[in-house]
């Protein structure tokens, strides 16, 4: 008789939640059978290790999500008589009746965490950074059978309470890159660049607020001895300059972030893993997020001395000061911070629980 399946809940918003996703689920025993519920299931084009069911999104396009927020209740968001909302919840609930599943895992949602556990359902509820200490959160840290943290514990903030470290297991740095082993040098050849410039690639990933080209012309204009790369969410301008070349988006972001003297990047979970796996020098730009989710992430990554903070009002001129103080970083922190032992043996080793 096959185990019991192990189901996931991918939020929509950005592609961080599905990659995590797939990179659990290809760490489970192949024997486990698999199911994702997202409203963006989009992002498991291709995707074979699981089944992917769609979601009915929970908002409606006629109507302002931001009116049904909640402040300081026991959930962020519960509209009432939106038909889609009540039809996601119910196919959620009949998929739980007919399969009974061992485990869901909820990336992430407040409201699916505890409505899946009021279904009798164990839940694993990836908690993220950020000051989270509102009634909504304890109330699902709380009720949720184990909490998973998708970073190590020396990223941990320093505000996080006793318990909830006590109920969280870190799974440390993980990413889609961690077998990659091309060489810095392959990866310029393959790009057309050249061995000696100074090479630093910003990037932005699908959730984030892509910052406007014009502003890395005017960097680039102001620091002829380096050579930018844009990389993902960018809308090139049509300005031509022999120190900065749009890319765009990209299927494999590797070559752009291995050939790169230094990398720029939001606070983004995968976005940092990312950059930790090419051992590179890392610049980040927190995003504005809920809970300062970005902001508190990048503040122990710096802790740590493997990224420095720079701002949004950061003047385009001054990235070449910036920029040369990264190439002094010491990259080989990140060893030793994906928390000894396989992603595999960790979750193993929760899921026997």
């Amino acid at each position: 008789m096959l185990p019991r399946p192990i189901a996931f809940y991918v939020h929509h918003h950005g592609g961080g939640h599905a990659n995590r996703t797939r990179l659990l689920a290809d760490h489970l025993p192949t024997t486990t059978p698999v199911h994702a519920f997202t409203s963006s299931p989009d992002r498991f084009i291709g995707w074979d290790r699981g089944i992917v069911h769609p979601l009915p999104p929970d908002v409606d396009p006629d109507r302002d999500p931001a009116a049904d927020l909640l402040v300081d209740q026991v959930l962020h968001y519960a509209p009432l008589d939106l038909p889609c909302l009540q039809e996601r919840m119910a196919k959620l609930a009949g998929w739980i009746t007919r399969e009974r599943p061992a485990w869901f895992i909820v990336d992430l949602s407040v409201e699916i965490a505890l409505f899946i556990r009021l279904c009798g359902v164990r839940v694993a509820l990836v908690r993220l950074h950020g000051h989270r200490e509102d009634p909504a959160h304890l109330a699902a840290f709380r009720l949720a059978d184990r909490l998973l943290a998708p970073f190590p514990p020396e990223l941990e903030d320093a505000h996080t309470p006793a318990w909830v470290r006590a109920k969280t297991t870190y799974l440390g740095t993980f990413s889609r890159f961690d077998e990659r082993r091309e060489t810095r040098e392959a990866c310029r050849r393959l790009l057309h660049l050249d061995e000696d410039r100074k090479v630093v690639t910003v990037i932005n990933g699908l959730g984030g607020g892509a910052r406007e080209p014009a502003y890395w012309e005017r960097a680039a204009r102001a620091n002829h001895d380096w050579y930018f790369l844009l990389v993902g969410k960018v809308v090139p301008t049509g300005t031509e300059l022999p120190n900065l070349r749009v890319v765009g988006l990209v299927d494999d972001t590797f070559p752009y972030l291995r050939a790169a003297d230094v990398v720029v990047g939001s606070g983004g979970t995968n976005t940092m893993m990312e950059i930790g796996a090419v051992r590179v020098p890392f610049v980040s730009q927190p995003e504005p997020r809920p809970f300062d989710e970005q902001e508190c992430k990048m503040e122990a990554l710096q802790r740590l001395g493997l990224t420095e903070i720079a701002r949004s009002a950061t003047a385009p001129a001054e990235w070449g000061r910036i920029l040369d103080r990264a190439l002094r970083q010491d990259v080989s922190g990140w060893e030793g911070l994906g928390g000894g032992g396989s992603l595999a043996a960790k979750l193993a080793d929760l899921f026997a629980r």
